[in-house]
């Protein structure tokens, strides 16, 4: 209940701060049974809310382990369906944690579900898809071999700039990679090659920077609420560029700012209303 209402509003939110998202290929993500989102990560946390927010379906997303380290923490990210994936630059102590995520994910897949992840592993505002790790394979092949009939659709979410309110962005969907794509199912080397060049392949199709100026046209419902709010925006533009200097988190922490402040302001304004009016 908590993710579907919190959906709903980051949905809104979001055309405060992006012009426009156009989607192609949604025709190729099932709307019934078990799916993995394999996806391109070139900017953070605002991949996956893109994601979620235009999938009508609801998602359980790995993000990075870190964030979950304190129990508080990870009982209420769990509520907003996320999962922790660790990284060695976390600590090689937390890598056995991602046995238990995987599992998890396994028994999500049973129940006719979606998972997503990205399979680069990092970001670092990347406008061409990065090495793919092993972590979607091996989630792939050790679903697959429990019997399974989960499909993997690559994702990508392409922006036509970084750091910046205001962009327009293209959502790709690319056709599904089925567990009847491989003949044979394996955990080593040579089965984790064959699966990333697959998906590789297909995740590569995805990541372009065709912004095409008549496809995405003006948005009247941006420019306008822009200059209504432009106050927030001189604030927390400033504040979040100060606070996130050299790393690719600009947007996502605007963004989350902005879901937070953006009630904070409004109730501000109305009684600014109020009292003088």
């Amino acid at each position: 209940m908590i993710y579907i209402v919190l959906r709903q509003f980051i949905r809104f939110v979001l055309r405060f701060y992006i012009k426009k998202v156009e989607v192609n290929g949604m025709e190729n993500l099932p709307l019934h049974g078990a799916v993995m989102l394999a996806g391109f990560h070139p900017n953070s946390f605002l991949d996956a809310l893109i994601i979620n927010c235009k999938v009508d379906r609801p998602i359980w997303s790995l993000a990075r382990g870190d964030a979950f380290k304190k129990p508080i923490a990870r009982k209420i990210l769990s509520q907003f369906f996320m999962m922790p994936i660790y990284r060695i630059s976390e600590g090689k102590e937390y890598l056995g944690k991602n046995d238990e995520t995987f599992e998890r994910c396994s028994e999500i897949f049973k129940n006719k579900s979606q998972v997503l992840i990205f399979s680069e592993g990092l970001c670092s505002n990347q406008t061409e898809l990065l090495p793919l790790k092993k972590g979607t394979s091996r989630l792939a092949m050790q679903t697959w071999m429990s019997g399974s009939d989960m499909v993997i659709v690559p994702v990508a979410v392409n922006y036509d700039e970084f750091s910046k309110i205001g962009k327009n962005i293209t959502l790709n969907f690319g056709p599904a990679i089925k567990k009847a794509d491989f003949d044979e199912l394996a955990m080593d080397g040579k089965a984790i090659k064959t699966f990333n060049e697959k998906l590789t392949t297909g995740l590569t199709k995805l990541v372009r920077r065709d912004f095409n100026p008549a496809t995405f046209g003006s948005s009247w419902f941006f420019y306008l609420t822009y200059i209504l709010h432009y106050p927030l925006h001189l604030l927390l533009g400033a504040f979040v560029k100060a606070k996130t200097k050299g790393t690719v988190f600009y947007d996502s922490i605007y963004v989350g700012f902005l879901i937070v402040t953006l009630p904070l302001y409004w109730l501000g304004c109305y009684f600014i209303l109020r009292t003088f009016i």
